[in-house]
């Protein structure tokens, strides 16, 4: 599996400050992850965290594994990521 090649979808639940974004892009930058497309939703008033959704262009599921296990590291990310591969057919 790790030389299989396809696009993907993230889900995350972060942190709404400045720099979260940039910290997320940069480790998929160091992996040569690159974003398709990327959406915020608003702040919940109670907790501060908001979803991200993410979609790659093709890449290597190396290199989305080693991405997802340092994202999931990173202080702003409130919950596991969601990590879902965009098969085609």
């Amino acid at each position: 599996m790790e030389r299989h090649a396809g696009a993907y979808y993230m889900r995350l639940m972060v942190e709404d400050r400045p720099g979260v974004i940039a910290a997320l892009s940069r480790v998929l930058a160091d992996e040569r992850i690159s974003v398709e497309a990327m959406l915020q939703r608003g702040q919940s008033e109670d907790s501060g965290v908001v979803p991200v959704v993410l979609t790659t262009h093709e890449t290597v599921e190396a290199r989305m594994q080693r991405a997802l296990a340092r994202i999931s590291k990173l202080k702003a990310v409130a919950e596991q990521p969601c990590l879902i591969r965009i098969e085609k057919f």
